[in-house]
Parts: structure tokens; sequence; C-alpha cells
């Protein structure tokens, strides 16, 4: 059953879409979610050996998972169905996500966190999917926008519930994961199947490829666009005790105020993609990312600093919605759901390399100059989409 505007665009059911959003959450809540816990974790785990690593793979191994598996899940789902890899992946979050909360080793607690982010992988893939095949192409902007809107909220409720969890008992962020068991109640009730032609394996056509040149520089704009923003959460909280004697509280509202920004753009995204091209709105993500770390690393106060973050949360706000619709508009329906799946494993690839490659450089030049690079960075790759979009016909 479908709803239609008076501009003739076709709307499924709302409880459809809210479903799909709540499940959208799902995915921006895997790592925020413990984050909190890590130093209780520390302490619990002490005695074992090599503890101070395993910890902190706890939180990195699921976008490990994530890389490796996003692509073997999207094509599984071109041939059973979406819904089905989106129950089976809801599953493996529950048990990967919650075995925190009852194992008691750190090699076990590694094993859960690499099907949670199995689990994470099918769900990324499959609900955008779901999402785009639901709603007409004109209805994409709207739905996809709303989608980054409560990705945004998400992070903020994980960051503000983890913590108060995590003040009780290290392993009570765990018991986060287990709003998915809802999430599999009501896919079934509200969330069919789209009738999506599949691609026919014997189609080598260019429209049937999830590689595609203009699909490879998506691939490559949801990587560098990572790494240059995951600068922030994962070095920000340093340097904003540098600039402003921040501590981990205020350090911890700045970024969720980053993820507040991200909300907002989403639910401003109809209006923006109404009068922007994505090729424009990809110009406008990587000149916030440019301003915003600019600014952030060149901060002598911890208000320029947090104007900084605010600026690229801007950023990150119109980077979910505007690679997927840009993408879901390029690539064949059939092989729609191959090509969010290499979409999510460039994005966790630059959630794994931002620290690798930025570590080096803030040992070489200093932590606000590592900011600065990066936006400059930023700032020549939307200079490239813009030289691109401008030479197209």
């Amino acid at each position: 059953m479908t709803e239609t505007t008076d501009a003739g665009v076709r709307h499924p059911p709302r409880s459809l879409l809210a479903t799909l959003l709540g499940v959208s959450t799902m995915t921006i809540m895997a790592s925020a979610t413990i984050t909190p816990a890590l130093p209780g974790m520390q302490r619990h785990f002490a005695a074992e050996p090599h503890a101070e690593l395993l910890v902190r793979l706890v939180l990195t191994l699921p976008g490990l998972a994530i890389m490796v598996s996003a692509p073997l899940l999207a094509k599984l789902s071109g041939r059973t169905g979406r819904v089905p890899v989106l129950l089976a992946c809801l599953a493996l979050y529950t048990v990967g996500g919650g075995s925190g909360l009852l194992l008691d080793s750190l090699p076990a607690l590694l094993v859960g966190r690499a099907v949670l982010g199995i689990g994470i992988a099918g769900i990324m893939t499959t609900s955008t999917a779901l999402i785009a095949d639901h709603h007409d192409p004109a209805d994409h902007g709207r739905a996809l926008g709303l989608q980054g809107a409560a990705m945004g909220f998400g992070g903020v409720v994980a960051l503000l519930l983890g913590g108060l969890l995590a003040a009780v008992d290290w392993r009570g962020p765990f018991a986060i994961y287990l709003l998915a068991i809802p999430m599999v109640a009501l896919v079934l009730r509200f969330v069919p199947d789209a009738r999506v032609q599949p691609t026919d394996p014997r189609d080598t056509t260019t429209a049937a490829s999830p590689w595609q040149p203009r699909l490879l520089g998506l691939y490559a704009l949801i990587f560098i666009g990572v790494v240059v923003f995951y600068t922030v959460p994962t070095q920000a909280p340093f340097w904003l005790a540098e600039v402003g004697g921040a501590g981990p509280a205020v350090a911890g509202a700045l970024i969720a105020a980053v993820n507040l920004v991200m909300t907002l753009v989403g639910l401003n995204f109809r209006r923006l993609r109404a009068r922007w091209s994505f090729p424009r709105l990809a110009i406008a993500m990587f000149a916030a990312f440019a301003v915003g770390l600019v600014v952030l690393g060149t901060a002598s106060a911890l208000w320029t600093a947090a104007l900084g973050m605010v600026v690229v949360g801007l950023g990150v706000g119109l980077q979910n919605p505007t690679i997927n619709g840009w993408l879901v508009s390029t690539a064949s329906p059939g092989a729609r759901t191959r090509s969010l799946g290499l979409l999510t494993s460039a994005l966790f690839l630059g959630q794994f390399s931002s620290p690798l490659i930025a570590q080096p450089v803030i040992d070489a030049v200093g932590m606000g100059t590592t900011f600065v690079l990066s936006g400059a960075l930023a700032a020549v790759v939307g200079v490239v989409v813009a030289a691109i979009h401008w030479r197209s016909p």
C-alpha cells in the first residue's frame, strides 16, 4: 500500500519508513555505544595478556568485519532478497552485540564483536537499499535525508545512554544492542521485500556492474571524506584538552553536538537536494570539512575549536545522504545493493585508516597542523569534484 501526493510522488506507508529509520540507527550506535565502557573494561581484564591492546580492538574489530563482509552480504541479498538478509543480520547484531553482557574473556568478546560487525554490514547495505527501493527517485532526497537525521540522533542517544550505563557497570552499554530485538518484530510486520529485477549474472554491461567508473569515484569520495572527518572523533578530545583544558565530559558533549548538527542537516536535506545537484552537495560537504578542520586546527580557545567542530558537523550531515543518494541514482536497481556493500566497505576502510594515517603526521608536525592539512586535503577534493562537474555535459 502506498500514499500518493499531489505532485504524483508515491510514498510507502509511514510505518515502513519509520521501521527502516529505526533500523538505520542501529548502525551508528555500534561504536559510540561502548566507548565510555573501555576504561572499566580495561580494569576488569587487566590480568589478561595484552589487555590494553585487546580492549582497543573491541572497539575497532567490527569495522574490519564490516569491510570484509559487506560486499558478500550485499551479493547474497541480491539472490535471496533484502529482507531475509536484514533479519538475519539483526539477529547477528543482537547476539554479537549483546554477548558483552555475558562473556568474561577478551578473546570471546572479540569473537562477539566480529559477529556484530557482520550484522552491521548487512543492516547498512540492506536498509539503505530498501529505503531506495520503496521510494520513487523523486523522493529519495527526503527519505535518505531522514535516514541521515535518524543516524545522527542515534549517535547522540548512544553517546549519552552509553555513558550513563557505563557509570553503573562497564557491561551496561552492551544492553543497548538488545534494541535490535524489537526491530526484528517491526521489520517482519511492516517491511516487505521490494520487487527489484535482479541483475543477470551473464549481464556484463557497465550499467549492471557495481564497478563502473562513476561508482568507483563515489567509493573514493566516501573513503576520503571519512579519513578527513574521522580525525575529529579520534583526535579532537586530545586537542580540546590542549587548547581549552576540556575534560572528557566537555569533549563528549562537543562530539555529541557534531551528531546533533548531522541530525539537523538530515532533516533539511530534502530542501537542499531540491536546489542543488549531488555534485554541488558533495562540493559543499568537502568545503564544510575544509573550513571546519582549519578553524579547529588553528584554534587557540575552546569556543573556536567548538565552532570548527560544528562546521565539520555540517559536512558529516551532508555526507551519508549525498553519497548514498548519488549512488542509488547511478547504480541500476539490480546492482544497487552490491554497490552499497562496496560503499559500506569503503566507509569503514576510511574509519580504520584515519588514525593510522593521522598519527605519523601528528608525530611529525603536531595535532593542530594535522587538522589544517586534513582541511587542505578536503579543499583539494572539493576543487577536483567541482572541476569534473563543470566539465561534464
